[in-house]
C-alpha cells in the first residue's frame, strides 16, 4: 500500500488551485476537541461528518496550543487532488465549520500542518512552483498572513515533507534527498550555538530502505512517532529518545495501542495538551481520522527505552536458555515467533 501518494509525484501546479468545499454536516459543536467526547483506551474515529468525511481523505491534525483553532489536511473527493489544508475555529465555544485555511494556497498539495509550542507559527509542506518544500505562516493580530517557504538547509532541491519540532528547536522532517537509506528518510537539524545548522538523517536505526516518513516528535523529545512501510502494510511505529539525540528501536504501534495499524496507517500526531493520538487509519480500504487516549506518556516516565548495541545490548547467553529482550520483544501480553536480524544487524 502507498499512503505516500499525496506527496511524492504530483504533477505541478504554479496558481493557486480553485477547490470545490465538501460539504460538512451542519453541527453545532461546543467545547475542546470540537465537543467530541474523549475516547478512552480504544481508537475511535474523530469528529464524524465533521472532520472524518465519506468518499474524502483527511491526514494530519493541528490543534493550536490554546485549543482554539485546528487545521488538517483533506484531499477533493475520492483521494483524488487537489489536497488542501482546512481548518475550523472556537468562537464563544462553538466551533465553525471546517473551510479552507485562511492564506493562499498553491499547487495541488497543501497541508501536513503543525504548530509552534506559542502558537505562532503553523508550519506545513506545500508543493508551490514545482517543488515540495516545508513553509511557515505567522499569526499576527490582524490573523494569519503570507506563507514563506523554509530556506537551506531544511528545503533543498528534492522533497521536503512532514515537519515536527521539539521546545528546543530541534526539527525533524522527511526528505528524499542523497545520503538517504531508502526512498523517504527521517532526517533532522539541531540547532548549535556558533554553528550553522547543519541537517542529519537518523539512520539504520530509524530509516530502512522502505518509505521512513511522517515524523511528529514529543515536544520534550521523549519520543518519536513516524510511518513506515517496512512491513509491507504502512503502519506507524513509536522510538524512544534516550537523551543524547539518539533513538531506540522502533516498535509498531500495535504492540501499544492493539488496532493501531488495523488497515494501514500514517499521519501521527499529538494533542497540545499531549493527552491523546490523533492519526489516520484504514478501514476496508476506506481511511478515518482516529484518536486515542495517549499511552506513551505514561510509558516513557515508567521506563524510557534506551537499547543500544548488537541484538538490542542484550548480553549474550551462552549455553545456558534465557529469555531475549524482555520487555522489548519478549512480553507478557504478546506472542513473537521467528527472529530474523539483518546480516549487517542493524534491522531486526
Amino acid at each position: 500500500m502507498r499512503i505516500l501518494v499525496c506527496v511524492i509525484g504530483m504533477a505541478t501546479l504554479s496558481l493557486a488551485v480553485a477547490v470545490s468545499q465538501p460539504a460538512a454536516k451542519p453541527a453545532v459543536a461546543r467545547g475542546p476537541y470540537l465537543g467530541e467526547k474523549p475516547p478512552g483506551k480504544t481508537p475511535t474515529i474523530f469528529a464524524p461528518g465533521i472532520v472524518s468525511l465519506s468518499n474524502f481523505s483527511e491526514i494530519r491534525i493541528a490543534f493550536s496550543p490554546n485549543g482554539d483553532e485546528c487545521f488538517f489536511t483533506r484531499s477533493s473527493q475520492y483521494g483524488k487532488y487537489p489536497w488542501n489544508l482546512y481548518y475550523t475555529k472556537r468562537v464563544n465555544n462553538i466551533w465553525t465549520p471546517p473551510v479552507l485555511a485562511p492564506f493562499p494556497q498553491q499547487g495541488d498539495f497543501t497541508g501536513q500542518p503543525f504548530f509552534s509550542a506559542d502558537g505562532n507559527s503553523l508550519y506545513f509542506t506545500s508543493k508551490a512552483n514545482g517543488s515540495t518544500d516545508i513553509w511557515v505562516v505567522q499569526h499576527t493580530s490582524q490573523g494569519w498572513g503570507s506563507p514563506q517557504v523554509l530556506p537551506s538547509p531544511i528545503n533543498s532541491t528534492d522533497s521536503d515533507v512532514y515537519y515536527s519540532h521539539t521546545l528546543d528547536g530541534t526539527a525533524y522532517f522527511a526528505s528524499d534527498r542523497p545520503g538517504g537509506k531508502g526512498a523517504l528518510d527521517i532526517w533532522r537539524t539541531r540547532k548549535v550555538t556558533g554553528q550553522p545548522l547543519q541537517v542529519e538523517n537518523l539512520g539504520a536505526t530509524i530509516n530502512t530502505s522502505a518509505y521512513d516518513y511522517d515524523p511528529y516528535v514529543d515536544p520534550n523529545g521523549r519520543y518519536l512517532l513516524f510511518a513506515s512501510d517496512r512491513s509491507g502494510l504502512t503502519s506507524v511505529f513509536v522510538s524512544y529518545g534516550n537523551g543524547n539525540g539518539g533513538w531506540s528501536v522502533p516498535i509498531n504501534m500495535n504492540t501499544v495501542v492493539p488496532g493501531f495499524n488495523t488497515g494501514g496507517a500514517d499521519g501521527p500526531s499529538i494533542s497540545p495538551d499531549g493527552k491523546y493520538l490523533f492519526w489516520r487509519r484504514y478501514d476496508d480500504g476506506r481511511p478515518y481520522t482516529y484518536w486515542v487516549e495517549n499511552p506513551l506518556n505514561e510509558l516513557t516516565a515508567a521506563k524510557p527505552m534506551e537499547v543500544t548495541g548488537p541484538y538490542f545490548g542484550q548480553k549474550p547467553p551462552g549455553k545456558i536458555l534465557e529469555i531475549f529482550a524482555p520487555g522489548i520483544l519478549s512480553r507478557s501480553d504478546r506472542m513473537v515467533t521467528r527472529v530474523a536480524f539483518s546480516p549487517d544487524g542493524n534491522e531486526c
